[in-house]
């Protein structure tokens, strides 16, 4: 039985690192100086939700908050989307500021 254990757990951390090594790393972004254009036109759309959830998170952690509201963070994502389909050239986080502030 121990035998049968280790081959399984020998297994899955095997297709664990085949897995990690198929999936590229994202890279470091420095919000300070992206414009809304950059995030939303250079970012794969698959790669913006770890981005967002930060920027929900560092805004909520300014007001103290420790809620994540699913409903509220879709709305304020779509607020930010909005905000920079208009005003491209501002920098993402202050516009990111202006949408998860509220």
């Amino acid at each position: 039985m121990k035998l049968v254990i280790a081959i399984c757990c020998t297994t899955m951390l095997i297709a664990c690192q085949e897995a990690a090594a198929a999936t590229p790393a994202l890279q470091a972004v420095d919000f300070s100086t992206m414009s809304c254009e950059q995030f939303w036109q250079k970012t794969p759309a698959s790669d913006r939700g770890p981005f967002l959830f930060w920027l929900s998170g560092y805004f909520g952690h300014k007001k103290s908050s420790s809620v994540l509201d699913p409903a509220n963070f879709t709305e304020k994502t779509k607020a930010l989307a909005d905000y920079c389909a208009k005003q491209p050239g501002d920098n993402v986080l202050s516009a990111a500021e202006k949408a998860f502030s509220n």
